[in-house]
């Protein structure tokens, strides 16, 4: 796991963009309120100009999961609407821990599944 951080308006991921890791959103600054960090957007391109966020969600959070785990790239974009303090797991590391359990992979694609078209996907259509 490595270190993440993303500041007001920082775009995490661009819609097409290839996901090479998971970022799982914390909330952590102690200095701030539990509700004060890690809000970020999820949104699409409106036309070439403009872009239409709908979907906000924050700490306990996964950003890039599905893409991640079933080799996807961005569906949508994914934007900081506040300093966002995350750890991002990488592709290749994550990879060799699913392909050594069998069951933890299965459960695991069931979750992020479910995640991603209840969560992001299905408020965003």
């Amino acid at each position: 796991m490595e270190p993440r951080f993303y500041e007001q308006a920082d775009y995490i991921f661009e819609e097409g963009e290839e996901v090479d890791e998971q970022i799982f959103v914390i909330s952590r600054d102690p200095r701030k309120p539990i509700n004060a960090t890690g809000l970020y957007c999820v949104g699409f391109k409106y036309s070439k100009d403009r872009k239409y966020f709908h979907v906000k969600l924050g700490p306990k959070t996964i950003i890039g999961g599905y893409e991640n785990l079933f080799d996807k790239r961005a569906e949508f974009t994914y934007k900081a609407l506040m300093h966002i303090d995350a750890y991002g797991l990488r592709k290749t590391k994550f990879k060799p821990i699913l392909n050594s359990d069998p069951e933890y992979k299965k459960m695991m694609c069931q979750y992020i599944l479910e995640y991603y078209h209840t969560i992001v996907r299905m408020p965003m259509l």
